[in-house]
């Protein structure tokens, strides 16, 4: 199995424990990472990202109670109930995003209070084992096999886990040698690239982030055991499969491709979708280098891409598109742009929209339009590439130009 195993149990370090020997043991055969509290287990997580399965105590004894200044007022320790305990590796497991099988162990039978709960988020990814009178060192072998064969039996049937492992190793490689390079090049490499974006008036922060993502995908591209993973993965055969529920399952794919959820301290961003007025949104197409500017100055206004509810409905009831519907959805027509999936339009992903270049093009006064978004918060935005090729497709609409037909006795003649 590739990757890092993280192990969080309070009592690896602890002498004739059983949780110290199956950590012991499972590290023999793979690359274990030990960490003794969930605060650790957190950081790992963020750390290092991607796992290839996480073994997690679900009650932590070691800090039964703590100091605490309590004590000068006569309270001594305090204690921490065990629904506390295991609370907190309830909190761990939902606030933290990883990729990996999941082995819990557990002192008590939580599937009944939890299971529903975890198995929402993380599906099939869940094991739970209990810790009764069998969980002792003598038999320690048992339950790493369980362990191994859990993993293994979660490789066979994710086959394609192994590729977001490789990807994240060939980020972490990546990034490191990026930094390095550009630390070597200039020690306030951060701030000199920071100050460059300021002097030319863009929002310092994203070019930041936003150079620095289009550097590493440079080295991504180029990474040769990436590139070998996702042929494999391509050469990949899978059963032909058009029910609805794959339909449901490839809609919420590239929805998710398309559009980000924003959070609420999210900067104002081209690509960002605000609604407007009721059931009427509108996608902001001013370029990222004059964000900053129409925001701080009340007297510019944004441009936008309206769109409505009904949008591809009202499209396809046009003699000139019942023709040929089809054409919509490959960007052909070249007045109208398609969006699928919309998750601000329906909850099963099954609506999209339609912007009609003639029509749906608008300004709204920066102040407006702030004040709008804080009565309305923005809740997605479109995703790179796609917001590119909508201000494309829209500038190629503005530039194009009639030209007279070429005879055809002039096209006979080139093709003879």
């Amino acid at each position: 199995m590739e990757g890092v195993v993280l192990f969080a149990d309070d009592h690896i370090y602890s002498e004739n424990r059983p949780e110290r020997a199956l950590f012991e043991s499972l590290r023999s055969d793979l690359p274990v990472l030990g960490v003794q509290s969930l605060e650790l287990a957190s950081k790992a997580v963020q750390s290092i990202g991607t796992f290839s399965a996480v073994v997690l105590d679900w009650q932590y004894s070691q800090d039964d109670s703590f100091e605490d200044i309590a004590e000068e007022l006569g309270a001594g320790k305090i204690s921490i109930t065990t629904a506390q305990k295991e609370d907190a590796a309830y909190d761990f497991l939902l606030t933290n995003n990883f990729y990996s099988l999941i082995y819990i162990f557990s002192e008590k039978d939580i599937e009944e209070t939890y299971g529903q709960a975890l198995r929402e988020k993380f599906g099939n990814r869940i094991i739970i084992e209990k810790k009764d009178e069998s969980f002792t060192t003598d038999r320690v072998s048992e339950f790493k096999k369980k362990i191994l064969e859990g993993i293994d039996e979660w490789k066979e049937s994710n086959k394609n886990l192994s590729l977001p492992l490789k990807w994240t190793v060939a980020i972490n490689e990546s990034i490191q040698q990026i930094f390095k390079e550009l630390s070597e090049a200039e020690k306030d490499w951060i701030l000199e690239i920071y100050k460059s974006a300021q002097g030319d008036g863009v929002d310092p922060e994203l070019f930041v982030i936003e150079l620095l993502q289009l550097i590493l995908s440079e080295s991504l591209v180029q990474n040769a055991g990436l590139i070998e993973a996702l042929k494999n993965e391509g050469d990949r055969q899978i059963e032909t499969n058009d029910s609805d529920d794959k339909k449901k399952s490839l809609s919420k794919l590239f929805s998710r491709l398309h559009y980000s959820e924003l959070k609420p301290d999210a900067p104002l961003m081209t690509g960002d979708i605000c609604e407007i007025e009721d059931n009427v949104f509108g996608i902001i197409i001013t370029p990222e280098c004059d964000i900053k500017k129409v925001k701080t100055n009340k007297e510019l206004s944004f441009d936008l891409l309206k769109f409505s509810h009904n949008s591809l409905e009202e499209i396809l009831k046009l003699d000139h598109v019942k023709k040929n519907k089809k054409s919509i959805f490959f960007q052909v027509m070249q007045s109208l742009h398609f969006f699928p999936s919309l998750p601000l339009l329906s909850d099963d992903l099954n609506k999209g929209c339609v912007i009609d270049f003639t029509t749906d093009s608008i300004k709204i006064n920066s102040k407006t339009l702030q004040e709008r978004i804080k009565i309305r918060p923005r809740k997605f935005k479109v995703n790179s590439p796609f917001i590119q090729q909508l201000r494309q497709r829209y500038i190629s609409h503005l530039g194009r130009v009639g030209t007279p037909a070429v005879h055809t006795l002039v096209r006979d003649w080139n093709i003879n």
